[in-house]
């Protein structure tokens, strides 16, 4: 019997919030790696913190559940990519990490949810202020396309500028 592939099988798929596929030309640099390979480069969370200071031009920095994020405010205009990582499906903080960077420290660059990142996550994700997902699916821009049309409405204030339902029917914000 052949059954269907589920979609947290396939191999990853860089795919933006406009639903276009694109090339991952980010290399992570793990803590003990050196930069003899090609740029430009994500650093890890410990190694961002340590070295960001003293390197000039532009990187990434990959987040991990439990970092605290609010530690890369003095280099957030050295930083162009932050990756946050979701190690499983059921581990959430990542989409607070989201919210805390375009909400409360005010970065612009592109986040990128990587690692369990599945199709029914990307509504949120998307509200919570990701750009960038390395998705697990069949169709990766259908994933995206699907998301965004999934809900009319919302019953909370997120980072995106989704008027809530509440705020809707009493005219709030308007």
């Amino acid at each position: 019997m052949n059954l269907p592939k589920p979609n947290s099988s396939y191999e990853p798929a860089l795919v933006t919030r406009a639903g276009e596929v694109i090339p991952n030309a980010w290399q992570l640099l793990v803590d003990e790696d050196t930069t003899g390979a090609e740029g430009p480069y994500v650093l890890g969370f410990e190694r961002a913190l340590r070295d960001l200071d003293g390197l000039n031009g532009h990187y990434g920095v990959r987040v991990n559940p439990g970092d605290d994020v609010r530690l890369l405010e003095p280099f957030l205009d050295r930083i162009t990519l932050i990756e946050v990582a979701f190690p499983g499906y059921r581990d959430g903080r990542g989409y607070s990490t989201a919210r805390i960077l375009r909400e409360d420290l005010g970065y612009i660059g592109a986040i990128r949810a990587v690692g369990d990142v599945l199709r029914d996550q990307l509504f949120i994700m998307m509200r919570c202020g990701f750009d960038e997902f390395l998705v697990k699916d069949k169709d990766p821009a259908g994933a995206i396309a699907a998301a965004s049309q999934r809900f009319s409405t919302t019953y909370q204030g997120a980072a995106d500028s989704a008027r809530p339902v509440w705020a809707l029917r009493h005219g709030i914000g308007a």
